[in-house]
């Protein structure tokens, strides 16, 4: 008669279990499909600079020095991206958007030839 019992609750325990495991699925709609797509979409156009690392050439409070670094480096490296950035008190000179650290790195020995002092951020924001 124990035998009996435990049986039981063995069984009546598995079909509980089976029953949560089922209750836990994710049915992907058509729905769910177009809004990944339209946030894949939105993420690529517009892409911001906080989403990359960068390399930073300058940073201080004279704006006109910062412009000078800016335009100097585009002259010497015409294919990379530089901008000036404001993060209060001061302006900062950043170059490229590397998507990983590694591509950051690659670019940061081509740069610190120029800029020895030269330094990777990521300013997540």
């Amino acid at each position: 008669m124990n035998k009996f019992f435990f049986i039981i609750l063995i069984l009546i325990g598995l079909q509980m279990s089976a029953q949560e495991a089922t209750a836990n699925r994710f049915i992907v709609t058509d729905k769910v499909n177009d809004l990944l797509a339209q946030r894949a979409d939105c993420s690529l156009k517009y892409k911001t600079s906080f989403n990359y690392y960068h390399i930073q050439l300058y940073n201080g409070q004279n704006m006109s020095r910062a412009n000078a670094i800016k335009s100097n480096f585009t002259a010497s490296f015409p294919d990379e991206k530089a901008v000036v950035e404001w993060e209060s008190p001061e302006f900062k000179v950043w170059v490229g958007d590397y998507e990983n650290k590694l591509s950051a790195d690659q670019a940061l020995l081509k740069i610190r030839k120029k800029y020895p002092n030269a330094f990777i951020v990521n300013p997540k924001k």
